[in-house]
């Protein structure tokens, strides 16, 4: 399993900031989970090339 790349100090003020009130049990189930998240944001935060979602290019038809 990858390691979050924030300490387990950070992920906990993290938590804290959001006002989530976590039992030690949550906080590390959480705090394991985070590098899982940290993939998924890479994800979604990665730019696409046109062509990966032509569904989303608006083009209009200047003949008209």
């Amino acid at each position: 399993m990858a390691e979050p790349s924030i300490s387990r100090a950070e992920f906990e003020f993290l938590a804290r900031r959001a006002g989530l009130r976590l039992s030690e049990a949550q906080k590390k189930e959480l705090y394991g989970a985070y590098a899982h998240l940290e993939m998924l944001m890479a994800l979604v935060n990665a730019p696409l090339d046109p062509a990966a979602e032509p569904a989303l290019i608006f083009a209009t038809d200047r003949s008209a």
